[in-house]
């Protein structure tokens, strides 16, 4: 049976100076996984480079994977805060077809967003690759999803979304997977990347949405 791995801290910061203090752990770990990677990243490491005690680590974090956990955290939110605004704004400018034109603007600020954190692929990668950190991935697709599903719902007149969730998860999914690539693969130009992913996804939604459309608009609508 696999161990269960503490991933919440142990506290939040209320202070001011605990929050410098929390906020020095998760620079010094997203540091750290850029010049030693996620399996040489230790506590010991982390306290060091945030000038700080193992035993003052300890009072927010039980363990590297919990301080991984928070920075990952971190990043998907600012991820699904910019996304939830950018959905809304492109319903608000035109609906669905203003989504799906603005798809590479999408996949192009979530690249951006990922890039300027320092560690963002890194910690991109440890969420994937980490068993106890997939958790945090997994939970932000769905978020995701889910805001993405319940939009389209109510674009499409629909009372649930039940019966588009799945394509709304491919989509979302081959969108990060997209990003990842630009981020991953410097052989690869990033504009190429993106706008082809964007045309990939968009192709996709149209013939997804033309069948939903056929089939008219839900009850009361």
């Amino acid at each position: 049976m696999r161990r269960q791995v503490e991933l919440l801290e142990k506290n939040k910061p209320q202070q001011e100076r605990a929050k410098r203090t929390y906020d020095a752990i998760l620079v010094a770990a997203a540091e750290l996984l850029v010049e030693v990677g996620v399996e040489r990243i230790s506590t010991n490491l982390v306290a060091e480079r945030a000038g700080i005690t193992v035993p003052a680590l300890y009072r927010y974090f039980p363990n590297k994977y919990a301080v991984l956990h928070a920075l990952g955290a971190k990043l998907m939110d600012r991820q699904n805060e910019w996304f939830d605004t950018w959905l809304q704004g492109r319903v608000a400018d035109g609906g669905l077809f203003a989504i799906l034109d603005n798809l590479e603007d999408m996949l192009r600020n979530i690249y951006e967003i990922t890039r300027t954190q320092t560690g963002g692929i890194e910690i991109v990668h440890a969420l994937r690759a980490v068993g106890p950190l997939q958790v945090v991935r997994l939970e932000s697709h769905q978020l995701i999803t889910d805001g993405l599903t319940e939009t389209l719902a109510e674009q499409l007149g629909r009372e649930t979304a039940d019966a588009f969730r799945t394509q709304t998860r491919i989509a979302v999914e081959v969108g990060y997977s997209v990003v990842e690539m630009a981020l991953e693969d410097p052989t690869l130009p990033v504009d190429d990347v993106l706008r082809e992913g964007a045309r990939i996804i968009r192709v996709y939604w149209q013939g997804a949405l033309s069948e939903l459309l056929a089939d008219g608009p839900g009850p009361g609508h």
